[in-house]
């Protein structure tokens, strides 16, 4: 398969080179970058799974959000001596505290039951699970992974559908005219 640039220049016509001439390869980069960005967040959940990280934690003080995509799921590991991971239920944040509580049967978390609460918002957002995971039990973290796409990028992008790869091309085909104009 073709380069990014290649691919894009032969739907736009245009040269795409290192010079200041609109649009520049560093502005293809953005604009590849910015398209997968885009298509990811308009996947349907059984593409998105293609898309996805996974980031173990193994400290009660939870995982900043910050530069993560969407959380899809959250499981953590059922014993010490087992590699089984139990699905992580979500809580609403407001009732994070009664996570630890044992005589909260909506709310406490157990180690065969773990759940979840993202506290705060934007880039203050921080993930948490009960029990506490920690180096014996971990949790892991399943989100989505943005790609960087590279301008002379050979024209497949990991942890990406193929099926959706030419829609990138187009988004950046498009805004690539739009900065010739």
């Amino acid at each position: 398969m073709a380069n990014f640039d290649d691919q894009v220049m032969g739907l736009t016509g245009l040269t795409i080179n290192g010079s200041s001439t609109a649009p520049s390869q560093s502005e293809l980069t953005q604009f590849l970058t910015d398209g997968a960005k885009e298509i990811i967040n308009q996947l349907p959940i059984e593409l998105k799974e293609k898309c996805m990280a996974i980031t173990a934690l193994t400290s009660s003080s939870g995982q900043d959000l910050d530069g993560f995509g969407e959380v899809v799921f959250v499981s953590r590991e059922t014993g010490d001596t087992t590699s089984i991971y139990a699905p992580c239920r979500k809580i609403p944040s407001m009732y994070g505290g009664m996570a630890a509580d044992s005589s909260s049967l909506m709310y406490y978390g157990t180690a065969t039951d773990p759940v979840y609460w993202v506290d705060g918002t934007g880039d203050a957002a921080t993930l948490f699970v009960k029990p506490n995971p920690d180096s014996d039990q971990d949790a892991k973290i399943f989100h989505i992974s943005y790609p960087s796409v590279a301008y002379n990028g050979n024209g497949t992008i990991t942890s990406f559908p193929d099926e959706a790869e030419y829609l990138v091309v187009l988004y950046a085909a498009i805004k690539s005219l739009q900065s010739a104009m």
